[in-house]
């Protein structure tokens, strides 16, 4: 072999060992990515379990951010903002928790009103959810039978800024008389 040849074995020696610690260096990068995804899919499919295991007519006032309002007495209730083990909150978030409750909400005094006429389509509003067949802009925190629901799940991690939301609509179903 000539000096040439080896250098050029060398050289496509280094290239490939080049290509394939970058493979293995991405690949671990994107597990990593995907164990984020994962905490933060079971975390919000795990708050929805805790809402339908809640009492319907409890759920406005346990998961919204009016701590006066609390069933147990202020300050009792879960509250609008939940903490995600395993997931860092992102470098705006005040209070640093990563998961979130996004029900249609509107301030008003004294606190917080549970609105139909809200213009909020990720939640599938203006919507009657007191079953009345109108959209007003009552107060319908005491007489809702439907419930519209974003969890959301916010984080700073390996791929930056990332955020997974679940959107359900919660139903006070009624057992059909036998």
């Amino acid at each position: 072999m000539t000096l040439i040849e080896v250098m050029i074995s060398i050289l496509i020696l280094t290239v490939a060992v080049y290509l394939l610690s970058s493979t293995v260096t991405a690949a671990i990068g994107h597990s990593e990515v995907k164990r984020e995804r994962g905490i933060a899919v079971e975390a919000a499919a795990n708050l929805i379990e805790q809402l339908h295991a809640q009492e319907f007519e409890d759920l406005w006032a346990l998961y919204n951010e009016d701590p006066s309002d609390d069933p147990q007495g202020s300050g009792t209730a879960p509250g609008r903002h939940f903490a995600v083990p395993g997931l860092d909150a992102m470098e705006a978030d005040v209070d640093g928790l990563v998961g979130e409750v996004v029900m249609p909400v509107k301030k008003s005094e004294p606190g917080f009103a549970l609105r139909e006429d809200e213009i909020a389509a990720e939640l599938g509003l203006p919507r009657d959810l007191n079953g009345d067949l109108l959209i007003d802009d009552q107060d319908h925190s005491g007489d809702y039978i439907v419930l519209p629901v974003i969890v959301r799940v916010s984080w700073t991690g390996k791929a930056g800024n990332r955020q997974f939301e679940i959107a359900t609509m919660l139903a006070k179903l009624k057992k059909a008389p036998e």
